[in-house]
């Protein structure tokens, strides 16, 4: 990679380092949702759903369709559950060692 795709790249896996991101994209990683939904689901409120939901549409996460008064967010390509999912398995577990350790290679 050159030093412009390191800092795109840098920039667009930086919105993951929030958690409350990640338990938004994972809900959406299930199915279409409206902000009251994943405020119930994440347990945030609709004003903090709403802002990282800004984050993520600007970043390119989450596309979104508006029906009637409503506002409806969902995954822009499946790929994103794929990402959040190999970063799990990288996770160090409490021993130390990266759950990437125990076979998954």
């Amino acid at each position: 990679m050159d030093a412009r795709q390191c800092r795109d790249v840098s920039e667009f896996v930086g919105v993951l380092a929030n958690a409350h991101r990640i338990r938004i994209l994972c809900a959406l990683s299930e199915g279409e949702r409206n902000v009251g939904e994943l405020a119930v689901e994440t347990g945030l409120s609709s004003a903090h759903v709403s802002t990282h939901l800004r984050v993520l549409y600007d970043r390119g996460y989450v596309a979104r369709r508006r029906e009637w008064k409503q506002v409806f967010y969902r995954l822009r390509d499946p790929r994103v559950r794929e990402l959040l999912d190999v970063a799990a398995r990288l996770v160090p577990e409490p021993s130390g060692e990266p759950y990437l350790a125990k076979g998954d290679s």
